[in-house]
C-alpha cells in the first residue's frame, strides 16, 4: 500500500500519531491542581520491566517522601497493557513505550499530568522530546530512555565488517557459520520490521497482510540458515560469548561494554551497526501517572525524579545502560569518560535523532496489532 494508507484506521477514535503527523491526545479528566502536598505514608507502586530503574533510586525517592516504593514488574508491554486494563495490578505510576500510549488514552487506563510538579521535563530533557509527536504537549507522558535497533556482535567472533556490508541486515540471512550463536529480539514488533528492513520496505507501520506474510516467510528461513534464538539478553550472550551477533536495541549494547562484560574483557570487540536516519528504528519509552493512581502527586514528582540530571545520569550508567534524553548527557561525554569503548558511538543517540523524518514503529489499530502478533506467534513457536 502506499504509505498514505498507514495513517488511516484510529485507535478508540484517536488518530494513529507518526512523526510527521503528531496528535494532540484528547484528556477525558482535568489534571491535578497545582501545589498540593505530596502524599506520605504507606507503598507507592510503580509499574515496570524488572530491573530497569535502579533500586538505589527507588529506595532514595522512598526515603525522601516517607514512602516504601514497591516494583509491580511486567514482562512486555503487551502484559502491562492488559493488566492496567483489567485492574489487576496496583500502579501509581506505569512506564510504557510510545507506540502504546494512543491504546492507553483510548483506554483511559492513564491520567493527564500537571507541568508545574515536573520542571526537569523543561529544564533537562532534549527540545525534540518535550513535545513529541505521540502526545503532543506532553499531556500524558515524559520521555524515559532512548533507543535504536541495528546489529550487535562480537568482532573477534564474526569475521565480516558488518556496518561495511551493501545490506548490514543480510548478514541474518548468511549466518550458517555462526548457526546456535543467534539472537533476534523477542519483541513482536521488532521482530516483524526486521525482514521489512532486510528487503528495503520502511513502511513499517503498514497493516496490509500481505507484508506480514512475507515478513513471517523470511523470518521462517532463518531457522535453517543460523537456528536464531528470540531472546532480549544479547547485553548477556554477546559479552560472554553464548552468542556471536544480535539483532538488538542499542541500549543492550551499551550495558553489555558498561557492565555485563566478564572482568578483563576488551570491551572493544563489541561492535553495534545501526542504519542512517530515516532507515534505522528509533523508539523512546515514557513515564505517566495510572488513572488509579493512589498517589498522584507523589507520581507526578517521580516523574520529576527521572529527569533530574545527576538521577538519570546514574540510573543509566550504573544500572540500566539505556540512555536518557537528558541534554548534559551526550555521546562525547560518555566516551570521554571511558564508559563506552568509540566501537559503540553508533548506539548513542542525539536530539537530532528524534522528530520528525525518523523512523518510528508507531501505534497500530487493534486489527494492525492482531496481524504482528499472530504472525510473532507463528515464528516463535517455530524457532
Amino acid at each position: 500500500p502506499s504509505p498514505a494508507r498507514a495513517h488511516d484506521g484510529t485507535v478508540g477514535g484517536i488518530p494513529l500519531a507518526r512523526p510527521d503527523k503528531p496528535v494532540t491526545l484528547p484528556t477525558f479528566q482535568k489534571p491535578i491542581e497545582s501545589g498540593l502536598k505530596p502524599e506520605s505514608g504507606g507503598s507507592f507502586y510503580i509499574f515496570n520491566y524488572d530491573e530497569y530503574v535502579d533500586p538505589k533510586l527507588m529506595d532514595a525517592f522512598g526515603q525522601k517522601y516517607g514512602v516504601k516504593v514497591v516494583l509491580n514488574a511486567f514482562n512486555d508491554i503487551d502484559e502491562a497493557i492488559t493488566k492496567l486494563a483489567s485492574g489487576t495490578v496496583q500502579a501509581d505510576v506505569t512506564e510504557l513505550t510510545n507506540n502504546r500510549i494512543t491504546q492507553a488514552v483510548a483506554g483511559k487506563l492513564l491520567q493527564p499530568i500537571n507541568h508545574d510538579y515536573i520542571p526537569n521535563l523543561k529544564a533537562n530533557v532534549w527540545p525534540s522530546l518535550q513535545s513529541p509527536y505521540y502526545d503532543q504537549g506532553s499531556q500524558y507522558t515524559v520521555p524515559y530512555t532512548v533507543y535504536s535497533t541495528g546489529l550487535g556482535w562480537r568482532s573477534d567472533l564474526v569475521s565480516e565488517d558488518i556496518a561495511k556490508m551493501d545490506n548490514p541486515w543480510s548478514i541474518l540471512w548468511h549466518a550458517e557459520k555462526y548457526k546456535g550463536y543467534v539472537g533476534i529480539l523477542s519483541d513482536s514488533r521488532e521482530a516483524m520490521v526486521l525482514p521489512m528492513l532486510y528487503r528495503g520496505k520502511y513502511d513499517v507501520n503498514s497493516e496490509d497482510p500481505a507484508v506480514y506474510e512475507a515478513a513471517l516467510a523470511d523470518l521462517m528461513a532463518l531457522i535453517p540458515i543460523c537456528n536464531p534464538k528470540i531472546t532480549s539478553t544479547g547485553y548477556q550472550t554477546l559479552p560472554d560469548g553464548n552468542s556471536y551477533l544480535h539483532h538488538i536495541w542499542s541500549g543492550q549494547m551499551l550495558a553489555a561494554a558498561m557492565y555485563n562484560a566478564p572482568q578483563g574483557f576488551d570491551t572493544h570487540k563489541l561492535q553495534y551497526w545501526a542504519a542512517p536516519r530515516g532507515k534505522v528504528p528509533v523508539q523512546n519509552d515514557v513515564w505517566a501517572v495510572t488513572a488509579q493512581a493512589k498517589k498522584p502527586v507523589l507520581a507526578h514528582l517521580w516523574l520529576d525524579f527521572l529527569l533530574d540530571n545527576d538521577n538519570a545520569y546514574h540510573n543509566f550508567v550504573d544500572y540500566n545502560g539505556y540512555q536518557p534524553p537528558i541534554t548534559s548527557i551526550t555521546a562525547d561525554r560518555l566516551i570521554a569518560e571511558k564508559l563506552i569503548p568509540d566501537t559503540l558511538h553508533a548506539a548513542l543517540a542525539g536530539p537530532d535523532d528524534f522528530g520528525p523524518g525518523t523512523l518510528q514503529e508507531g501505534q497500530l489499530t487493534p486489527a494492525g496489532q492482531k496481524l504482528v502478533q499472530e504472525a510473532y506467534a507463528k515464528f516463535s513457536s517455530g524457532a
